[in-house]
């Protein structure tokens, strides 16, 4: 819908100017063979151009920066069938120019042509081979190595008749959708990488290898990908991608990368892909992922990385809710007689793709951290102890897995401690968590093989051991604003790892006693300004070498001695004025603007309770939060845009995904090109174990029904919209339970 997508694209604009989310270019040179990708020519970017000549021919021209030459693929036009090589042409080029040249001297010239930066997808449908091209896209991201991320900024499909094709046997429906699948919104939500692999924690998968869960073009990538021409097609993500350039408090240069990876294995919106599904999925599911790294000086050096994952989604049970009128509370149903296999089926999965690169069989943790409500009477109370359930018997079916839920409930400890015990207490909370779990870091090296080849190499030192799960009833408000805060003592620690100093001085109130050993501050006569003689060094400088008294208090204090951890003790306050107010803030920024988008492709409205996001700036940069007047007619806007367009972009998204596509294509059924439905086992669950599951048919939950496969890429068989419309709830109330506490 319109308003759904200019909303998105606002949201997409906010991140690149209100933010000032940069990309430095400058972090590691390369244009260089890597080992979990290839890099093109130095300041090559891609071209693709679709054309049809004046007799009909469809003829893609394709010029990826991980090629030296540009290649000329011929789609059939009677069939719509890829012909990697076309009759009575010359096939390759040394440049896209030349290959555009050499077509328009043709006898069958160019009749039409569209051009941009790459082809996501490629279809035939209802006699029609449609083309989808990002035409122009901004670097969002580049990462260690020179690897750089582009979201999607426009975008178009491309659409040519096939030759021959009854177009009688095409209903009026069909072509309807036809147009609808065109609609679905890809600008500003949407990124992709040609040189390395995103779809996982950095630095990625080898090779064509790859994690589906967050693949949102792999039904129409199949063309390409099943012809082996990976290159010409790259995978496309849902979600957020940022990078920034900063410096520490020494001037250290060192960049960051925030990831949102949007799963697609329950997709759809709020009222119709909430809880779990058939497929183990989980509605509104993100992976994300803060990656910072700082540049090794010199040819050959090491560049240290860190990268963070965790989780957000849905309560992983089937549950639901009833809306009895567009304002009150909506009623929470939970599956009476659940086994909770798909929720052990979640879980499993989660353990396969993280502990990957192993055996898959180690001990891995999953802390699930509950902000629902807990108070007798509120309707949340019935789907958290549902949860606790469901955790309770997934427990019994995985080995080798600490699976907790923590329960935290958000809005009581608001309303009861205020919003900087908040924070505290949900750092107590999670304090043995994080310091258990960890994050992964490593370093990657520029190295020269001896035929001269350069390569870069990735090596890891430390290995995240589990990973958090926030989650509220939809993964929204509370779970933006609870994971940030997580974040936040992660992001510190990852600096020290690095040897990054995010402490700021105080200017112009150190003492000498204050100052290092072996310091000296003097005031110069000419100036008036005070600099400091590092007498040990035998150097002279401006900046102050004194840490801040707090700072050092508190890291005096912390529990290993070294500093470790150290926010995980203190309190909000203490943060703020100790650690750089620029760092924090382009974080905090970025998790605004991710919220926001989040919630706008699960609801179509922006988030909400984002001031509390404030506390980690200093107060005169507060702004004025809405009062609760706004929330409230915020949330029944929400369920309005819920009720009146979930529906039509519920089908936008199968469609574009190939979900039930022959429901929504008939003539496919008659003219099917490829095999576009996918039936293949999910690569990333426990297969031994899945393989002991019986399919069943799951008649009360959302988003899936009659026993249908619902794996990633493949078939899913949903209900009809209007028996799904069931609704959500209201403006959030506070109430008085406050449970730090933790259950298996």
């Amino acid at each position: 819908d319109k308003v759904g997508e200019e909303s998105v694209l606002r949201a997409a604009r906010a991140s690149q100017t209100a933010t000032d989310l940069r990309v430095g270019g400058a972090i590691i040179m390369a244009s260089v063979q890597s080992r979990r990708g290839l890099t093109g020519p130095s300041g090559a970017r891609s071209e693709v151009t679709v054309v049809e000549t004046k007799s009909g021919r469809i003829l893609l021209v394709l010029s990826p920066r991980t090629e030296e030459t540009t290649k000329i693929v011929e789609v059939d036009h009677t069939s719509g069938v890829l012909l990697p090589q076309p009759k009575d042409m010359v096939q390759e080029f040394k440049a896209h120019n030349e290959a555009l040249e050499y077509l328009s001297g043709m006898s069958d010239s160019i009749k039409t042509s569209e051009s941009g930066s790459a082809i996501l997808g490629f279809v035939v449908l209802a006699g029609w081979v449609l083309v989808l091209i990002a035409r122009r896209t901004r670097v969002s991201m580049v990462l260690p190595g020179g690897h750089e991320v582009h979201t999607v900024t426009d975008s178009k499909w491309f659409r040519i008749p096939l030759n021959g094709f009854d177009r009688t046997r095409v209903s009026r429906d069909e072509m309807k959708n036809l147009n609808t699948v065109t609609e679905f919104a890809i600008e500003g939500v949407h990124f992709y990488c040609e040189t390395l692999d995103v779809s996982c924690p950095f630095p990625g998968r080898a090779g064509s290898d790859f994690c589906t869960e967050f693949v949102w073009n792999e039904w129409l990538g199949q063309p390409f990908w099943r012809a082996g021409m990976h290159q010409y097609c790259p995978r496309l993500f849902q979600g957020f991608a940022e990078s920034m350039d900063l410096k520490d408090s020494n001037g250290t240069p060192f960049s960051y990368a925030h990831f949102c990876r949007r799963s697609r294995q329950h997709p759809g919106t709020r009222y119709l892909a909430r809880g779990i599904n058939a497929n183990a999925g989980c509605g509104n599911e993100i992976e994300c992922e803060l990656l910072l790294w700082r540049p090794g000086s010199g040819d050959g050096a090491s560049h240290k990385y860190a990268s963070y994952v965790w989780r957000r989604g849905s309560v992983p049970i089937w549950w639901g809710v009833d809306i009895r009128n567009t304002v009150g509370e909506a009623e929470i149903w939970v599956k009476q007689n659940d086994s909770y296999e798909h929720t052990a089926r979640y879980f499993r999965r989660l353990r396969r793709q993280y502990t990957r690169e192993g055996d898959g069989t180690g001990s891995f943790s999953v802390t699930c951290v509950n902000l629902l409500r807990c108070a007798p009477g509120r309707s949340e109370l019935k789907l958290s102890e549902g949860f606790q359930k469901g955790v309770r018997s997934a427990n019994k079916m995985i080995q080798n897995m600490d699976l907790r839920v923590l329960n935290f409930d958000w809005h009581a400890n608001t309303k009861a401690l205020g919003e900087k015990g908040t924070i505290k207490g949900l750092w107590m909370s999670i304090n043995n968590m994080l310091r258990e779990v960890g994050f992964n870091s490593g370093s990657v090296t520029l190295v020269e093989d001896s035929d001269g080849t350069k390569a870069f190499e990735f090596s890891r030192e430390t290995v995240q051991k589990g990973v958090l799960r926030y989650n509220c009833a939809d993964s929204l408000d509370r779970t933006n604003v609870a994971s940030f805060f997580g974040v936040v003592p992660v992001l510190l620690q990852q600096c020290r790892v690095l040897d990054l100093d995010l402490i700021e001085r105080q200017k112009g109130e150190d003492s000498e006693g204050d100052l290092p050993e072996g310091w000296e501050a003097r005031t110069d006569q000419v100036t008036g300004k005070k600099f400091y003689i590092d007498h040990v060094n035998r150097r002279t400088t401006w900046s102050s070498p004194a840490v801040p008294l707090q700072a050092m208090e508190a890291m005096a204090t912390a529990g290993d001695g070294r500093g470790d951890w150290w926010v995980l003790d203190g309190e909000v306050d203490g943060v703020r004025e100790a650690v750089s107010t620029k760092v924090l803030g382009s974080l905090m920024e970025q998790f605004k603007v991710e919220g926001d988008l989040n919630a706008m492709l699960y609801t179509g409205s922006r988030a909400m309770h984002s001031a509390i996001l404030q506390q980690i700036l200093p107060p005169d940069r507060h702004v004025k939060s809405k009062s609760g007047i706004d929330s409230a007619l915020l949330s029944v806007k929400r369920r309005y845009l819920n009720l009146v367009h979930d529906g039509h972009r519920q089908q936008q998204m199968e469609m574009f995904l190939g979900i039930s596509i022959c429901r929504y294509f008939p003539t496919l059924n008659s003219h099917n090109p490829y095999e576009y439905i996918s039936m293949r086992a999910d690569p990333e669950s426990d297969v031994e174990e899945d393989a002991a599951e019986p399919a069943q048919k799951e008649t009360g939950g959302h988003g899936a029904s009659d026993g249908a496969s619902l794996m990633p890429g493949g078939s899913m068989e949903l209900k009809e919209t209007e028996d799904l419309v069931k609704g959500t709830e209201t403006a959030p109330e506070l109430d008085d339970l406050i449970d730090f506490g933790v259950t298996a």
